[in-house]
């Protein structure tokens, strides 16, 4: 009986030696630990390398949060372990040979930074306006948003849209403006045919993702309607005559998107809203810095009071009848008008519906004007900067009696949403991975 245990002793005693933990120099290139966990090498084991993970984080390489019950901003930091897409459909591996030749799959280059790997959790590896996932559909591989909610904004879950490091207030009457005054400024650019070099500045627009722009439908005018590959997208611009290489980021445009109700016809312009989507000539999206962040959407139940004080900006002309845009940014403020008011006999009568709304100044010396078109109308909320609004039309500039009018952006939350996925879906099964 001695023997015995004195032999297991033994067994336990130098199987307990080959196992301990031990730093290999040579294997630290190998082991990737997220989340704080740290890296631990073992010699019998047929992997080099574990880690030890922190509490509430499990896997592999600690990439599952198993705490995480919501998503922040956009969801691409999300590591939770939600797997039901919104229509409660079963979620598909990442690792899945479903997947293998979309573009987002656990064998990807970067897969395990975008969160992919062999489990099935929802995730945003594309910057896309919340988690979502694969699921297998009666006819093909479809991807949907997931059954996540978006945490709650409050002191340990806020948001990272619409912050900014300057608040300054021409547009009409407005104020020169550095760019990290309004940081979710876009500046958009038509090329010319003939000569690419040539480039003429078209509109604004507001980055709402780093991936996505929204913009005005009548930015891409129904005759000759161009290509994406006709535009490029600056953001990080203070000046339209000078460039800064440290400050701003050049992206081409991949993919345009204008509301299918589009309509002039009124000499009003009815759902003029337009989807962007941008990428760099390395494939990337935007990055964000003190002069380039997201603007915050609003919530589809957000009514802001009449009067309320919100902003807009933009390079347009400075007056009416001024021949050349303001080289400069420009911001200033303007307040909400009433419906009842808007659509008066005085003001613009029938022209004005539901998907607008007028913003003015009471002693009409401020206003948006040509070429601040596709620019926001930013609003605080709950200390958020909120995107209210896009610059659409008006008669003349500052005019009495004529505000300017603006895309009501809460009346097309979910047309942003569901054009914004339709858009994952065909970009992720038209390209293969290297």
């Amino acid at each position: 009986m001695k023997l015995i245990l004195a032999s297991a002793f033994l067994f336990v005693l130098i199987t307990g030696l080959e196992s301990k933990p031990h730093r290999n120099p040579k294997d630290k290139e190998e082991c990737v630990c997220l989340h704080g966990g740290s890296c631990v090498y073992y010699r019998t084991y047929k992997k080099s390398y574990g880690c030890a993970c922190p509490t509430g984080y499990t896997g592999e390489h600690c990439e599952k949060d198993l705490r995480s019950k919501c998503y922040k901003d956009m969801g691409h930091d999300y590591r939770g372990t939600a797997s039901k897409t919104s229509n409660n459909f079963d979620c598909l591996h990442w690792d899945s040979p479903l997947l293998k030749n979309m573009y987002f799959n656990a064998q990807m280059k970067d897969a395990l930074k975008l969160g992919l790997g062999k489990h099935n959790y929802c995730r945003n590896p594309n910057n896309g306006l919340r988690p979502w996932c694969f699921f297998k559909g009666p006819k093909s591989v479809v991807s949907m948003f997931c059954q996540v909610p978006k945490c709650k904004v409050d002191e340990t879950t806020e948001s990272t849209c619409g912050r900014r490091q300057h608040k300054l207030y021409k547009i009409v009457g407005g104020n020169s403006s550095p760019i990290e005054s309004q940081p979710w400024i876009a500046t958009l650019y038509q090329v010319s045919r003939r000569n690419k070099q040539q480039q003429f500045f078209q509109c604004g627009a507001s980055l709402i993702n780093p991936c996505w722009l929204l913009t005005a439908a009548h930015c891409f005018p129904d005759s000759e309607f161009p290509e994406p590959k006709d535009y490029v997208v600056i953001l990080g611009k203070s000046n339209l005559n000078e460039t800064n290489e440290h400050r701003e980021q050049r992206f081409q445009v991949e993919k345009i998107i204008r509301h299918q109700n589009y309509s002039d016809r009124t000499n009003a312009l009815d759902n003029d809203i337009a989807l962007v989507r941008i990428r760099s000539a390395s494939g990337h999206c935007a990055s964000m810095t003190n002069s380039v962040q997201t603007v915050c959407l609003p919530s589809a139940d957000l009514k802001l009071r009449d009067g309320t004080h919100c902003e807009i900006a933009g390079f347009g002309k400075e007056a009416y009848d001024n021949i050349v845009y303001s080289q400069s940014l420009k911001s200033t403020s303007v307040q909400l008008m009433s419906q009842e008011v808007c659509q008066s006999i005085q003001y613009y009568g029938k022209l004005i519906n539901n998907n607008m709304f007028c913003a003015g100044d009471p002693e009409w010396k401020v206003d948006a004007c040509k070429g601040d078109s596709g620019g926001p109308l930013i609003c605080q909320h709950n200390g958020q900067m909120m995107l209210y609004g896009i610059i659409s039309w008006g008669e003349e500039c500052a005019k009495k009696n004529k505000p300017g009018v603006y895309t009501r952006i809460t009346n097309y939350l979910q047309w942003i949403e569901e054009n914004m996925a339709k858009a994952i879906r065909v970009r992720n099964s038209n390209i293969i991975p290297k």
